[in-house]
């Protein structure tokens, strides 16, 4: 996402919380890392016997040394790094039933504790008090996984089409349904496959890809339902897992099914629908308990109308579907991507290239029938291809074919951008010329620490 797309999802994001906080009749808070409070919902204020303004900004410890409650279920969990369940007495005189649960970052590290609290003050059934709020933190817990799997993937999207894709993964993520993926080819099927994964409780288990064209029919079989020892000449002495042993619990994901041969696609419809395959040259069902993700860029019902491929797969796989538009008609999905692309071969390369506004207006506007595929083979070819740090329109003239009928010298790009892109053209034209940020900053009439603060925003090296 850019800048402006992580501000809307952000926002939108904080104002469903808030929604949901607030229409709540549980007492629910979040608190960052430290212990301070940052959100709470309205219904704590009678209960806590403090107004939301003096909990907001406030440690858990210090309203803990306050009385406003005799334990604090916050300080407890960053007391004991773990989630904790206990009985609090407010001073308001409530006695509630209180859950915190850490959210670690990637290093482990707690970065918010979310509590739900229950009024048990005339309620003794504590046991099914405590199952409601579990289950409910529980739902926090899937729902901030899921953003959290979209977020670290490689799509971008803006475009109204994707929005509804990544709103249907969201919904599916931990249902065991297969899911068929459709769609040109290089549209994006493996990242959703693996965005799909990621947002679902499976993301701990193993994501495993195959390419079903890509491999022969006699290999094929072997690869995904294993093989026993001596099954075949060449075969390893005491045989060999297949993939969807291999998958375990996690996700087996199966690119261009359309591929697969009749004979393979029988075992494969067996394997789904009985949920245990049998290795080559053995007898002893194994159990597979992975969820499938399926993909295709053919017409599935024309080549069953042809008779090349199952009619009953295809309804087995098909409970799910998921078609993924081609690039040409999400454009606005565009930018999004050049930059993530941008920033992934920079920093695979070691480079720091940027793209002037002539060539992004060039990118922006291409038709890409390659698809996302293609857009990535070109700015990585910017990116190793183009001699020094700017990529320019001729740069890009060089790879791709552009209609001579084609003008974009009119086309509006983002202000950002193109202030950002004439900025850095003028200090790397001022540093060639004059070598010292002093001199620059003379020149320029500008003061010398923003000369050093723009070339280190714009990364631009200097002696």
């Amino acid at each position: 996402m850019n800048n402006d797309e992580l501000l809307e999802f952000y926002k939108q994001a904080y104002e469903e919380l808030k929604l949901l906080m607030d229409i709540s009749y549980d007492q629910i808070t979040i608190a960052d890392g430290n212990g301070v409070f940052t959100r709470v919902s309205k219904s704590c204020e009678p209960y806590f016997g403090v107004q939301e303004k003096g909990l907001i900004g406030i440690s858990a410890f210090e309203l803990e040394k306050q009385g406003v409650f005799d334990t604090s279920v916050t300080a407890e969990v960053i007391r004991k790094g773990k989630k904790v369940t206990l009985i609090q007495k407010t001073g308001a005189n409530k006695i509630l039933m209180v859950t915190g649960i850490p959210i670690l970052d990637e290093n482990k590290n707690i970065v918010k504790i979310i509590n739900i609290s229950r009024d048990i003050t005339e309620n003794q059934n504590l046991g099914l008090e405590l199952k409601e709020v579990q289950s409910k933190l529980q739902w926090f817990q899937k729902e901030l996984n899921k953003r959290q799997g979209i977020d670290s993937s490689d799509v971008s999207y803006k475009s109204p089409s994707m929005r509804k894709i990544m709103d249907l993964i969201l919904h599916i993520a931990d249902l065991d349904a297969t899911v068929l993926l459709l769609g040109e080819t290089g549209v994006g099927k493996g990242y959703i496959s693996r965005v799909i994964h990621e947002s679902s409780t499976r993301k701990d288990e193993p994501f495993v890809p195959i390419n079903c064209g890509a491999i022969p029919e006699n290999l094929l079989e072997s690869e995904l339902f294993g093989y026993e020892s001596g099954a075949f000449s060449g075969a390893n002495k005491g045989g060999k897992k297949g993939l969807f042993e291999i998958a375990g619990k996690g996700t087996i994901f199966l690119d261009e099914i359309g591929d697969m041969s009749m004979k393979l696609q029988v075992k494969l419809l067996h394997a789904l629908e009985e949920k245990q395959v049998f290795r080559v040259g053995g007898e002893k069902p194994i159990k597979i308990e992975g969820r499938l993700i399926a993909a295709t860029n053919k017409d599935l019902k024309k080549l069953i109308s042809e008779g090349k491929f199952r009619e009953d797969l295809y309804y087995r796989l098909n409970v799910v579907p998921v078609t993924i538009p081609p690039l040409r008609e999400r454009k606005e999905d565009i930018p999004g991507l050049i930059k993530k692309m941008l920033d992934k071969y920079n920093k695979e390369h070691n480079t720091e290239k940027y793209i002037s506004q002539g060539a992004y207006n060039i990118l922006i506007n291409y038709d890409y029938r390659g698809n996302i595929r293609e857009l990535g083979n070109i700015v990585e070819r910017l990116v190793i291809t183009t001699l020094g740090n700017i990529i320019e329109d001729t740069n890009v003239k060089e790879i791709i074919d552009i209609p001579q009928e084609q003008n974009y010298t009119d086309e509006i790009i983002p202000l950002k951008l193109a202030v950002e892109d004439l900025e850095r053209k003028i200090l790397i034209s001022a540093f060639d010329k004059y070598k010292t940020t002093r001199k620059v900053a003379e020149v320029l009439k500008i003061d010398q620490s923003t000369v050093v603060k723009k070339a280190k925003k714009l990364k631009i090296k200097y002696c």
